[in-house]
């Protein structure tokens, strides 16, 4: 299984090149529904993850959660922009190509994708050092996220029932 980060320019290129990249019809529902998701799953992992030990292995589940909640929303950004990609790896390419403005980490990124992965297809399991290594991250990739399509959308709270 891979563990190196491919170049940003060549990943996206490459992206575009394959077709891996598409137009999509903008949904603003949808866009509201999958930061919803998101937003919940963060808390209830969040919550969940009160006391577990340093060394148990339950840690993998909330480094997976949040990797989920960053796709979603990351996700929701593209629909934002009519787009929709065939692989998480595209995804961060565009997003990280088209909108340098976010100040969105691709190393991060890539990382956060291949340790998925691991854990994915390859049954690693993390403890809570390794979450602390990458929660920083995510907690920052999240908000910047939140807050743009929060802001594209002209409201204070994404989801409004």
């Amino acid at each position: 299984m891979k563990s190196t980060i491919d170049d940003l320019d060549a990943t996206f290129a490459s992206c575009k090149r394959t077709g891996k990249l598409r137009e999509k019809s903008v949904d603003v529902e949808l866009v509201r529904s999958l930061v919803l998701v998101a937003e919940q799953s963060v808390a209830f992992i969040e919550r969940s993850s009160h006391g577990l030990r340093p060394e148990s292995a339950d840690w993998t589940f909330v480094f997976r959660d949040h990797y989920e909640a960053l796709r979603m929303l990351i996700e929701a950004y593209a629909l934002l922009d009519g787009l929709e990609a065939e692989t998480h790896q595209c995804k961060n390419a565009w997003l990280c190509f088209e909108h340098p403005e976010l100040e969105v980490d691709w190393a991060f990124l890539e990382t956060i994708r291949l340790k998925r992965n691991a854990i994915n297809y390859r049954g690693q399991l993390l403890r809570a050092d390794d979450w602390r290594r990458f929660k920083p991250n995510f907690v920052l990739h999240l908000d910047i996220l939140k807050r743009r399509i929060a802001e594209r959308l002209g409201e204070r709270n994404v989801y409004k029932p």
